[in-house]
């Protein structure tokens, strides 16, 4: 990859949309392969400084289609749709939010978080509506997203007071925090990253830096680059067990039932992000997986390929096409470290032909909600088409791209 133009980044979005522009007119028509539905921005937690930033990065490496997922957000569609329409990219609408279910929780299952029992990750795709704010499903994404800036806002002032104590000297703010994202939806990683660029500025130098994070977090950091930092950081610092941890409430989570409905109401495909790596108690068996998750109303996924093994991803996929579930694949990108948007096994010869397909699934239900005909599913979340098979072929013939 070329070094990101700054002017994607600028404080503007006519200048973001202009710079890009000026740089798709100069990269000229090329061969497009490969999808990447699941994308975060700056908009959560991102290496990406704005969505017009993940789109030039499709550009340059030739996708077919590429599609937003911040967390608990949709205020970056607007900049990702207008952007991906000056690169002449087919785009998708989603969101990604955490959901619990108390029945596993209380007998300790893991569900798709290899940390949290109960705690499952569930993802909106194809967003084609927007609650009026302060009603319905908007109401309960921000009652949330409040939820969740209460308990950053504890956690930064424990960072504050573990900088007096081993620092002696001031952390950073909640606006620090806060200034990292354009519509303030703050995460545990916006924390880390703000306690290392307020490092940065007590430090002499770089090569300082290493050093306050040790007296900090207590532990000598084995790598000194500033996202292994920000990682450490969270481990010793933010995550359970750590000085700052503050544990979220019980207004931060939905159930499976109640996340479903809210994502209905965004006019979306309610998915499933089957992690399949580790194995957990609930996709030991990705046969009976998809019996639970078809008796819930699920019947989409999506996959992060590259935390896969071959193995467990074909038997998730297997199971997938033998149903004609659509399967959504992306990276994700919520981390510091800039990467390919396109991993070692989006272009398999065993796994590309479904995830592009399932991409046609998603643009066709974007395409017909558009065009006011129903959806993948109904506003009550059932299948618009009783056949699993016509209802996917269905979709994927409705927005078929080259």
């Amino acid at each position: 990859m070329t070094a990101v133009p700054a002017d994607l980044a600028a404080p503007g979005l006519s200048e973001r949309l202009e710079a890009l522009r000026h740089l798709c007119a100069a990269s000229g028509a090329r061969q497009r392969r490969g999808v990447n539905l699941h994308l975060h921005t700056n908009y959560s937690f991102s290496s990406f400084r704005s969505p017009c930033e993940a789109v030039w990065q499709a550009v340059e490496e030739g996708l077919a289609a590429l599609g937003i997922n911040d967390h608990y957000a949709v205020d970056g569609h607007d900049e990702f749709r207008k952007a991906c329409s000056i690169a002449g990219i087919p785009a998708t609408f989603s969101m990604e939010a955490v959901g619990m279910d108390r029945d596993l929780e209380a007998r300790g299952l893991l569900v798709n978080d290899p940390g949290n029992p109960g705690r499952v990750y569930l993802s909106a795709k194809g967003v084609t509506r927007y609650p009026q704010e302060g009603r319905g499903g908007a109401a309960e994404l921000a009652g949330l997203r409040a939820a969740l800036e209460k308990r950053n806002r504890e956690m930064t002032a424990k960072v504050a007071d573990v900088f007096e104590a081993r620092l002696g000297s001031s952390g950073p703010s909640w606006q620090d925090v806060e200034g990292l994202t354009p519509a303030g939806n703050t995460t545990e990683r916006h924390i880390a990253k703000a306690v290392c660029l307020r490092l940065e500025s007590i430090a002499g130098s770089a090569e300082d830096v290493p050093g306050l994070v040790e007296k900090l977090c207590e532990v000598a950091p084995e790598k000194t680059d500033s996202s292994s930092l920000q990682g450490l950081i969270r481990s010793r610092l933010l995550k359970a067990g750590g000085s700052c941890y503050v544990e979220e409430s019980a207004q931060a989570f939905l159930s499976f039932e109640e996340m479903r409905r809210m994502f209905l109401e965004f006019g979306a495909i309610p998915t499933y992000p089957a992690l399949m790596n580790p194995v957990t108690d609930f996709e030991q068996d990705p046969v009976a997986m998809l019996d639970s998750l078809e008796s819930r109303g699920w019947i989409a996924l999506e996959v992060i390929p590259f935390r896969n093994t071959r193995e467990r991803l074909a038997a998730l996929m297997d199971e997938a096409r033998k149903r004609h579930w659509p399967v959504f694949a992306g990276s994700e990108h919520n981390t510091p470290d800039p990467k390919p948007l396109l991993d070692r096994f989006s272009l398999d010869q065993d796994f590309e032909d479904w995830f592009t397909r399932s991409a046609h699934v998603l643009l066709g239900h974007q395409a017909e909600a558009a065009a006011g005909r129903p959806g993948f599913v109904g506003r009550d979340g059932t299948p618009s088409i009783g056949s699993a098979r016509e209802r996917f072929e269905h979709f994927e013939a409705a927005a078929r791209f080259q």
